[in-house]
């Protein structure tokens, strides 16, 4: 086969030798380029893409594990509570809210409560912070405020772990 195309170019003048050579050197690589180079191209571009799109559906799914876990499981209870996270649980959500200074007694109780008691504390930054305690493992059974003064509160709250 190779001595018939040696055959077939020695028949060519000069001149048709070098046009084919010239084929040959373009055609190559723009065969490469069309039908290998650009193809893979795209699929890496389609590839990143998707990839992007995986990525951003993460986050996504991510972003409500929250809500996933505080739907109704089966018997109707929410599905994944909080574990307490105890008495340091509890005073990092107080510092965290400002109230730490307002305390007076936090103290574990029998069967998993914890008594805690607060002194002259502003009732508008007491009860957001009540209201965020089930995210820490805690319910509210017990609540006394007593006022102290304008936009002020005595509170003495009982807490008990999520069942």
């Amino acid at each position: 086969m190779i001595a018939g195309l040696a055959r077939q170019l020695a028949r060519r003048s000069p001149r048709e030798r070098l046009l084919l050579a010239l084929l040959l050197l373009g055609a190559l690589p723009l065969a490469f380029v069309v039908l290998l180079a650009l193809p893979l191209l795209e699929s890496r571009a389609a590839a990143g893409a998707e990839l992007a799109a995986a990525r951003a559906t993460q986050a996504w799914y991510i972003a409500r594990q929250g809500e996933v876990a505080a739907l109704p499981g089966p018997g109707g209870a929410p599905s994944g509570r909080a574990a307490p996270v105890g008495l340091g649980g509890i005073e990092a959500r107080l510092i965290a809210a400002g109230l730490r200074p307002a305390v007076t007694l936090l103290a574990n109780a029998p069967d998993g409560r914890v008594a805690l008691s607060l002194q002259s504390v502003a009732f508008a930054d007491l009860m957001p912070w009540i209201e965020g305690i089930g995210a820490a493992g805690y319910a509210v059974p017990a609540l006394r405020l007593e006022r102290t003064g304008p936009g002020r509160v005595e509170a003495d709250v009982q807490l008990e772990p999520l069942q």
